[in-house]
């Protein structure tokens, strides 16, 4: 097969030319979710038959799937990008869906990671402690647990929650309303 591309500096100029590609790649690396929301739907409003591949250093599951929702056809993890990027764009000019390894073991495994729903008492318990301020150690005193059950639910919890760190774990939790 054979494919014109082309490289752009601005998202200007690559969204004046998506109308006459196959296929568009975008790199979102450094971008937050709302900026690639609103550039996808931008580029879909302006060429409805666009197929697109976004390409990412880093990603969570419920950003890739957002993003495939917003009709993307390919996703390739950046350090996959030299062993993916030919074969995706020959996939996703044939309407067919592309992802690296990396972003195609994640949803595969997504649907093996823990839920809100299963929470224990003691997971609930150790986030509010948490919140409190309270150590491990604290936390595993006042529950009367041993401090590696306090860790295997902040694990529990932060996988539930999709971060990375225990910092960013009770700001997530507040947004999913589970410290009201």
């Amino acid at each position: 097969a054979h494919y014109n591309i082309s490289s752009f500096h601005n998202f200007e100029a690559f969204e004046r030319q998506a109308d006459t590609a196959d296929v568009l790649l975008m790199d979102i690396s450094n971008l937050l979710m709302q900026e690639i929301e609103v550039r996808l739907l931008r580029l879909k409003n302006r060429c409805e038959q666009a197929r697109m591949i976004v390409i990412s250093d880093q990603f969570k599951i419920q950003e890739v799937k957002g993003i495939l929702q917003l009709g993307v056809k390919g996703f390739i993890f950046r350090d996959d990008l030299s062993e993916a990027l030919i074969s995706s764009i020959d996939l996703v000019a044939r309407d067919i869906v592309a992802m690296s390894s990396e972003v195609l073991q994640l949803l595969t495994t997504a649907n093996q990671l823990y839920t809100v729903n299963d929470l224990k008492s003691l997971d609930m318990n150790v986030l509010r402690l948490m919140a409190e301020g309270l150590t491990v150690k604290a936390i595993a005193a006042r529950l009367n647990v041993s401090t590696r059950s306090v860790y295997r639910s902040r694990d529990k919890l932060r996988e539930v929650l999709d971060v990375a760190t225990i910092e960013k774990l009770l700001d997530a939790a507040r947004e999913h309303g589970l410290l009201d």
